[in-house]
């Protein structure tokens, strides 16, 4: 901390601009030494970079943060110059000249940051998550974390925890008789409060863990259903060989897209069937593990050829098929014989009529997939926020502990062990947002941060 950092913010390589933050103590020097001038705070003004013999490196933007009205807390400075990476790294050079200046480690702008109190752990975690976000629906709920909605339940809780550590302290400190069964009760009642918002808060967390995670879909059916029709439609891109030859697909073809806010992982796979080919075989052994392995499966059938014949055989597979997943079974080819683009729900199985070569009924696919999407995500709209595991184990073991508490206190009755719980369960709350902390956990967080950050 008693060290200037200086870090480029924008990726290596050439483009429009590049942006060197420096931060700390010798900020001040930079400014006097690089643009040999004053700043007025928070103006961006166009100026000349000097290099150590006083000759003009570059020329752009430079805004000064004098402390504590900064990113970091500390007195920053930016500086924003012609996107050449060798300009940029010669500026570089020219800085660490300067006296008690050094590289920034990963994250140290956000540690430094934390650190200073300017943002909690929750939100500097937030900044590296909104920087990862791989979907529409993570980078939202990034922000709302970024912005402190995740901080302010977690506070909320440790505030309803030190009410009741209080009003504890008070009536162990102050009643001369042993305490009425009606304050025993109201004690009982908060603390299975606390317990269900906590229950609530977990719940919501998983949710927000997952959000960078893909939902997964495979395609699966037998030969010449449209299966790889369906994954390069889905795609937007032919990934998949389609030809008229059964078993043309004979593994696994993975890609992902970003649907409805989410991220999709489309699994194209072989067509079910009974064959002497081992290759094929093994493929068809793959795609049968696919199938119980996924969130969605669609699966699909071929409506120009025998139906009752391919759906008495698809309902022998699904015997084997999980009933967690989620199955639309799908008539390809309603152009063949004009069948009308139907949706129908039966055995909690949907039923779906397209044609992918003639675009038909794709809309209802795409209905019915929104649908198991906000299923398969226990999707809860604009509210949620991102979670990380670590956040979900220290509400775990905060519940656990209150189920501890609850359970003894009904027993015995002993308040000084009832606030020895309450004070683990407050520790491991303080553990997500960084008001307790160790320096192997700052670590560990912060040196997953890009370098700049």
């Amino acid at each position: 901390m008693s060290d200037t950092i200086i870090a480029q913010v924008t990726p290596i390589g050439n483009g429009g601009v590049y942006i060197l933050r420096v931060s700390g103590k010798n900020t001040s020097a930079v400014l006097k030494s690089v643009l040999h001038c004053s700043l007025q705070p928070r103006y961006a003004t166009y100026l000349p970079f000097y290099d150590i013999n006083d000759e003009i490196l570059d020329k752009g933007i430079s805004i000064w943060f004098p402390s504590p009205n900064s990113y970091t807390g500390e007195d920053v400075l930016e500086l924003q110059g012609h996107g050449n990476n060798i300009l940029a790294n010669l500026l570089i050079k020219r800085i660490l000249k300067i006296p008690n200046i050094r590289i920034a480690e990963p994250g140290e702008f956000s540690k430094r940051a934390f650190l200073n109190h300017k943002i909690d752990l929750i939100q500097a975690e937030a900044i590296s998550d909104l920087i990862n976000a791989s979907s529409e629906a993570a980078i939202k709920a990034s922000v709302k974390s970024l912005q402190g909605d995740f901080s302010n339940f977690i506070k909320k809780i440790i505030n309803k925890i030190t009410d009741l550590r209080a009003n504890i302290e008070y009536e162990l400190e102050f009643s001369e008789d042993n305490i009425n069964n009606y304050i025993k009760i109201n004690f009982i009642h908060k603390i299975k409060k606390i317990i269900k918002y906590l229950k609530r808060i977990l719940f919501i967390s998983k949710n927000g863990a997952c959000l960078n995670e893909s939902i997964k879909i495979v395609i699966s059916g037998f030969p010449n259903s449209g299966k790889s029709s369906l994954f390069n439609f889905l795609s937007c891109k032919k990934s998949s060989i389609v030809t008229n030859i059964k078993g043309t697909t004979r593994d696994l073809i993975y890609n992902q897209i970003n649907f409805n806010k989410h991220i999709l992982e489309l699994v194209d796979t072989a067509g079910i069937r009974r064959t002497t080919n081992k290759i094929e075989e093994i493929g068809i052994s793959l795609a049968k593990k696919a199938m119980n392995n996924t969130d969605i499966l669609l699966f699909m059938i071929d409506s120009s050829k025998n139906i009752k014949v391919q759906i008495k055989k698809f309902f022998q597979l699904k015997k084997n098929i999980s009933s967690k997943i989620n199955i639309i079974l799908i008539f390809n080819k309603i152009d063949l014989n004009n069948i009308d683009p139907n949706i129908f729900l039966n055995n909690k199985i949907n039923f779906l009529c397209i044609s992918v070569k003639k675009k038909i009924g794709l809309k209802n696919l795409y209905s019915i997939l929104k649908k198991y999407i906000k299923n398969c995500k226990n999707f809860l709209g604009e509210s949620i926020y991102i979670a990380r595991q670590r956040h979900i184990q220290e509400i775990k073991s905060s519940i656990k502990e209150l189920l501890i508490a609850k359970k003894n206190f009904k027993i015995d009755h002993n308040y000084e062990i009832l606030a020895y719980h309450l004070q683990n369960t407050q520790n491991f709350l303080n553990k997500i947002t960084g008001y307790i902390n160790s320096e192997d956990i700052l670590n560990k967080i912060f040196s997953n941060f890009c370098i700049g950050k």
